[in-house]
């Protein structure tokens, strides 16, 4: 179970402790408009404790408790315990009754207002337990969504990430069910988008535009996606990079400096294009102007420092990597890069520092044992 299922599980855990039961004795009735339900048994009903204390304050109704608290009651346990003991007899009082338990969580979820997102994650986790389809799984997810929103805005960031992330699950899974659902095309465009997923969110918004019709929604999504095309290239760019086809990473990587220059991470990408070309002088650059905007940025550190070493650089190369290991003092690749700088620097028991270190942190390192080898060489000699 990772952190976000546990997380829910204990919450809705919590929600299931605050239901109380009241026992209906044998043969009592429970009205609704002409109809009428009368247990053949005794029968525990749930009721939400705030729920109880406002009906027992009114005293308005049998035994002191409305129909209104058993059904909010109801719908709280299908919200957190689906396979409850009595959820038969239960339903059985639904049919009885002729109430129509979903249109109403529904109704409930459209009329809950600001401060009782808690309330519509409860119903709409009901919602989805009585049936998860399309339209479920959108009610739960836009009102995982809306509790994420309340807690990012009171300054609870994890747990607002974890309903997030939960609304995202739901929204994909409305997909599932239909994959042509717009409302969740529309969403998902979005959080794909603040995932940096910028392929990911065109596909989905690209397909959003076949199927809406609602034309506030596509002039919305349409202006989106022109801003979403240099960021599309970015990631199409550096995915090529990462692939080891530099060039065609540059083709699309080096026109969006121009708008896109003060963003280390395309800077980053380039230097690592003309790294791996050989470009060891163009790709100093491009590491540099990244640690001027971020001077602490731990790859570009690490590779500056690479291609200072195959231009020959030997001793700044040193210096680089000793401030990498500074703030990130168990790095053996970093260990094993110095070693290197140090060894055709002629600094050989300081290589054979860093190699021990670097054994230390990862005995059957390859590239520690390989550099070890040679130092060993180097002083059989």
């Amino acid at each position: 179970m990772n952190k976000r299922d546990k997380y829910f599980h204990e919450y809705f855990e919590k929600k299931r402790n605050d239901i109380s039961f009241i026992t209906l004795k044998k043969g009592a009735a429970i009205s609704f408009k002409e109809k009428t339900y009368n247990t053949g048994k005794e029968l525990p009903v749930p009721v939400r404790v705030e729920k109880l204390m406002e009906d027992i304050k009114k005293q308005n109704e049998r035994d002191g408790i409305t129909l209104n608290s058993i059904i909010d009651g109801i719908i709280a346990v299908k919200g957190t315990d689906k396979d409850f003991e009595f959820m038969n007899d239960y339903d059985e009082m639904l049919d009885e009754l002729k109430f129509d338990i979903k249109p109403y969580i529904i109704y409930c979820i459209n009329k809950f207002g600001d401060g009782e997102a808690k309330d519509a994650v409860l119903y709409a986790r009901a919602l989805v337990n009585i049936e998860e389809n399309e339209k479920s799984c959108f009610i739960y997810a836009s009102s995982l969504e809306k509790m994420g929103m309340e807690q990012s805005t009171t300054g609870k960031e994890k747990t607002a990430q974890y309903f997030l992330e939960e609304a995202l699950k739901y929204f994909e899974k409305t997909l599932d069910y239909d994959d042509k659902f717009v409302l969740s095309l529309y969403k998902l465009g979005y959080y794909y988008k603040r995932q940096q997923q910028y392929v990911k969110a065109m596909i989905i918004w690209e397909k959003h535009q076949e199927l809406d019709d609602d034309a506030i929604r596509i002039d919305e999504v349409r202006n989106e996606l022109i801003e979403l095309k240099p960021l599309v290239d970015y990631e199409n760019g550096y995915n090529l990079v990462l692939k080891e086809r530099p060039l065609e990473g540059l083709d699309l990587l080096l026109p969006l400096v121009k708008d896109f220059g003060g963003w280390w991470n395309l800077l980053f990408f380039i230097g690592l294009a003309y790294r791996m070309l050989g470009e060891y002088e163009i790709a100093e650059t491009y590491f540099e102007n990244v640690l001027k905007i971020e001077n602490m940025q731990k790859d570009a550190l690490n590779e500056l420092g690479m291609c200072k070493i195959c231009r020959h650089k030997y001793v700044e190369a040193e210096e680089l990597f000793s401030t990498l290991l500074s703030i990130d003092p168990g790095n053996c690749e970093v260990f094993c890069n110095r070693a290197v700088a140090c060894y055709y620097s002629n600094q050989i028991e300081r290589a054979k520092e860093d190699i021990q270190t670097a054994l230390k942190i990862n005995p059957d390192d390859p590239v520690a044992l390989s550099i070890k080898e040679e130092i060993e060489k180097h002083e059989n000699q």
